[in-house]
């Protein structure tokens, strides 16, 4: 009848549910479901006259009293409870996708943290949690927490990842590999170069054990940026280039040749060439509609046409990237993404306002970069730099020494910059054109260009 097939239904539904359960999902529901019982016994321990219906429910009332006097735990009250699967996929997508391209629409680090927490709590096998945690623990510069989430997650990814169970051996070496170059990536971000060499070294050794050249490409572009520190590096950034041209990787590439742009703008290479160059690099993005690295071109030309000197087309570049619309997914009502190519921008912007002596226009460009980049955002660090550059460059064209000197800690990124700017503050020329000669070679030896963000910071 119509309660068997209401029956029915309702077991089918369990059954599957069931079957969605990971290990440790399993073990809880056992536990649970053994400890009712055994407290079930507890309660029948009594006479078999007073189990009738009526004193059923006056005992069920008991029971309820004496559990709602059990004092709950902290994080049991805070537990909003377990999300379905679907629920837990979509949250972690959304955010994943607005600390990559609105980060100040995603949840702060600290809320996002407790929902994964609690994400966990319920699913510890939940690998794309652990993932999601390293990218918010970046958020923050967390190097421990980072390297803890990112290893859980690649733990999970072997053990319950549908990829080891259907590729077997394969799957797994795979997981290694990736396992392997990503903790070089976090190494490389944290500046561990050493201990992102021998990342690199297991990576690479996993990955031509499986004649994975697509891992192996990888592999090269992060070994150029951690020998950077060591020698130039631009035969082996040329290599990896024509590599990834060839195993078809159109992404890599590109990032490569912007790379191999930047390094070339700093030894004093011909502007002519060097947007050449982007332009082969533009093709490709229009080609492969990789919309992430057209802003960062654009971003890079503007760069580049202010180091050398050209400020009209540097602001012709600037307003171009300003006036895009993003190509990529956003929030209703918004056309552009607030990623790092649009904070490199808006602060040359600023720059080029101030060097013309409308300091007031660059105030405002700084305030609007404030409101779209908070303090505690992964590329505030950008603004705060050219903000101390600016304020320094108009307290040494009021004659204000003293404001300047106190500026000049607050602008650097190595020794040598601090030098620089405390010889002109303090008007010793012979001194300060020794320092721009030490500057200029620390230039060609020393520049780091990112091969996730690929921008010139003149």
């Amino acid at each position: 009848g119509v309660n068997q097939e209401c029956l029915s239904l309702f077991l089918r539904h369990m059954i599957l549910a069931y079957n969605k359960l990971s290990f440790s999902q399993v073990y809880k529901l056992y536990t649970a479901l053994q400890q009712y019982f055994l407290n079930d016994e507890k309660k029948c321990g009594i006479d078999e006259n007073d189990m009738e219906l009526t004193n059923t429910e006056e005992l069920d009332g008991k029971m309820e009293k004496e559990e709602l006097d059990i004092p709950l735990r902290e994080e049991e009250i805070s537990c909003s409870g377990p999300l379905s699967q679907k629920q837990a996929e979509y949250f972690l997508s959304q955010q994943a996708s607005l600390l990559k391209n609105d980060e100040t629409k995603a949840l702060t680090p600290v809320s996002l943290q407790k929902e994964l927490n609690n994400l966990l709590k319920f699913n510890p096998d939940f690998a794309e949690a652990h993932y999601l945690s390293y990218l918010n623990s970046l958020r923050v510069h967390d190097v421990f927490s980072s390297t803890h989430s990112l290893l859980h997650y690649f733990d999970r990814l072997i053990l319950t990842g549908a990829e080891s169970k259907s590729n077997g051996d394969e799957g797994y070496g795979r997981s290694l590999r990736y396992a392997a170059l990503n903790l070089a990536a976090l190494h490389c971000r944290f500046g561990h170069y050493q201990q992102a060499e021998l990342a690199l070294q297991e990576a690479i050794r996993i990955a031509q054990e499986s004649n994975d050249h697509v891992c192996l490409q990888h592999c090269l572009s992060w070994l150029h940026i951690s020998e950077q520190k060591i020698f130039d590096s631009c035969v082996l950034l040329e290599h990896s280039v024509n590599k990834s041209l060839h195993f078809g990787l159109p992404y890599l590439a590109s990032l490569g040749i912007q790379s191999l742009v930047q390094q070339r703008a700093f030894a004093g290479k011909a502007a002519n060439k060097l947007m050449d160059a982007l332009k082969d690099s533009d093709l490709l993005h229009w080609k492969h509609s990789l919309s992430e690295l057209i802003d960062i071109s654009i971003a890079q030309k503007t760069a580049i046409w202010r180091l050398y000197g050209r400020s009209t087309m540097a602001l012709q570049q600037a307003q171009t990237l300003l006036s895009m619309n993003s190509l990529e997914a956003v929030n209703v009502g918004v056309q552009q993404n607030n990623t790092e190519a649009f904070a490199v921008v808006l602060c040359h912007l600023a720059e080029l306002h101030a060097e013309q002596g409308y300091f007031a226009a660059a105030s405002e460009i700084l305030k609007h970069l404030k409101e779209r980049f908070p303090p505690n955002s992964q590329h505030a660090q950008l603004w705060m730099l050219f903000d101390q550059k600016i304020q320094f460059e108009r307290a040494m064209n009021d004659g204000r020494y003293h404001i300047a000197d106190s500026l000049v800690a607050g602008i650097t990124i190595q020794p040598e910059n601090t030098k620089y700017s405390f010889k002109i503050c303090h008007g010793n020329c012979a001194q300060t054109l020794a320092r721009c000669r030490v500057l200029y070679k620390i230039d060609l030896r020393d520049v780091r260009p990112s091969l996730n963000s690929a921008t010139v910071r003149a």
